[in-house]
């Protein structure tokens, strides 16, 4: 699991992703957007899964 905390309106590029294979994959663009929302750029054969994340406390 890889945990990001970035500020709104900001992106992160996550590179030198390979397959099982051993093969390079697409670098991994990941855009932080107002109201908790993301966007994601990534190979197709990257799958993507969304947990939702519990804040306790204030």
């Amino acid at each position: 699991m890889l945990i990001l905390t970035r500020k709104t309106n900001t992106s992160v590029t996550i590179t030198n992703v390979y397959d099982e294979n051993g093969e390079p994959l697409k670098d991994i663009e990941i855009n932080i957007y107002a109201d908790n929302r993301i966007g994601i750029d990534a190979d197709s054969s990257v799958d993507i899964y969304r947990s939702e994340i519990l804040q306790l406390g204030e």
